[in-house]
């Protein structure tokens, strides 16, 4: 490929929105992704007829970015009907007490929004509230944003939680046909160069030009480069440039990738269902020591259970492979529901996971911020020298970083800065 506008390195949403609005605009755009597919941490399986996430599952609130292609494009939603239980010594009781009484704590932090920034630990210790809506505290913010509580910003869940506001993020929904739809839709819409299977090891560049290095020994050139590769994959120098960025390595040690670990298991029918109190469940939070939470596919009629550990929890399944991470999961859901682990396994179709944190192509979930780094993300986005883009969603500046409108809505900022990088093309 010669005379190149723009390389794009990643093809998740956020390298697919960007090739889709500069191809449009008349960039000649090549997209290199290092895997066999398109869509990043998007992964929709489908093998039992019906959408099984395995990245991505959710819309958070009611995202421009995403609403408006369902809407053009005949993609239904689905919204959850919210129906929350908390399992408490063996007792299924409503859980809306519980996460109003947090939604307080969370309150307690704009207090600190103009205060030196801290960790959500440290912000704990120091608040008056009872024990155990701390603890509920605490894992909320470990298992929503897969961070260690006693890392992340309070600044950064400041700057989230008013996001979320904005975009009435109490609502949540989902894909009825999966993610994978949207991706599709936005490959489709590409005027530009697809390669699969290129891992991209090291850029060259100078101003107005650069040189991009695959590990099969390949090169091209363009003027333009836009780095769409995950925090993880940055942050472990998988991608090597001359000369370096000393700012954007600062911006990333102020920035960290959270773990999680999801079992999807499907049945053959909704068996939970046949006792009253589980009809029209949504999510159920236990205290489980492997998956604290739990959430059914509401308001689609999928028999699909998934189990959620994040952060430390994720930690221990480090070693584990796939058949015994799904045996653990088989293992606490029946503790959960009190039912033998036989009896549920002869319920069972089949499960999935996936790693993402063993995934050389994502090193990791999502992103969140250290403490001081609630405005690194704005640092990692920021171009250089009108030839270096940066876009994907822990460049996010406005609170939505680990989300797919975050990446979606990177991919268009990013494609707007190398548009007027070279408005005469």
């Amino acid at each position: 490929m010669n005379e190149l506008d723009v390389i794009i390195i990643g093809g998740g949403v956020a390298g697919l929105t960007a090739a889709r609005d500069l191809s449009a605009a008349g960039r000649r755009v090549l997209l290199l992704e290092a895997r066999e597919r398109l869509g990043g941490r998007v992964l929709t399986q489908y093998a039992n007829g019906y959408p099984v996430e395995l990245g991505a599952e959710f819309v958070h609130g009611s995202p421009p970015e995403i609403l408006g292609l369902a809407t053009e494009n005949g993609l239904p939603l689905a919204e959850l009907q919210w129906n929350v239980l908390r399992q408490k010594d063996k007792r299924w009781i409503d859980a809306v007490e519980a996460l109003s009484a947090m939604d307080r704590v969370f309150e307690k932090m704009i207090i600190a929004e103009t205060e030196a920034d801290q960790s959500f630990q440290e912000f704990l210790n120091h608040i008056d509230a009872p024990e155990n809506v701390k603890q509920q505290a605490l894992q909320f913010v470990e298992g929503f944003h897969a961070a260690d509580p006693g890392r992340i910003s309070v600044q950064s869940l400041i700057k989230s939680n008013t996001a979320e506001e904005q975009i009435n993020g109490d609502r949540q929904f989902r894909f009825e046909r999966g993610y994978q739809p949207l991706v599709e839709l936005l490959a489709s819409r590409l005027n530009s160069h697809v390669q699969l299977q290129t891992e991209v090891n090291g850029i060259d560049w100078k101003t107005g030009e650069v040189q991009v290095h695959t590990t099969n020994g390949r090169k091209y050139h363009a003027s333009h480069a836009l780095i769409t590769a995950p925090l993880g994959v940055l942050k472990a120098g998988a991608i090597r440039f001359i000369p370096e960025l000393p700012e954007k390595q600062q911006a990333m040690q102020l920035l960290e990738m959270g773990r999680v670990r999801r079992v999807s298991l499907c049945f053959h029918h909704r068996f939970w269902e046949e006792d009253r109190r589980f009809q029209g469940l949504s999510f159920f939070l236990t205290d489980d020591p492997q998956f604290p939470t739990w959430w059914t596919s509401n308001p689609l009629p999928f028999p699909v259970l998934t189990a959620w550990a994040a952060g430390h929890y994720a930690q221990a399944f480090s070693q584990i492979n796939t058949d015994q991470i799904i045996d653990h999961a088989v293992d606490s859901l029946a503790s959960i529901l009190e039912m033998g682990p036989s009896s549920l396994r002869r319920e069972l179709k089949n499960g999935f996971t996936y790693d993402w944190q063993a995934d050389p192509f994502s090193r990791g979930a999502y992103s969140y911020a250290l403490v001081g780094g609630s405005s690194a993300g704005c640092v990692l986005a920021a171009p250089v020298a009108g030839t270096l883009f940066f876009a994907g969603e822990a460049t996010d500046c406005e609170g939505h970083n680990g989300t797919v409108h975050g990446a979606i809505a990177s991919g268009k900022r990013a494609a707007k800065e190398i548009l007027a990088a070279a408005p005469g093309k």
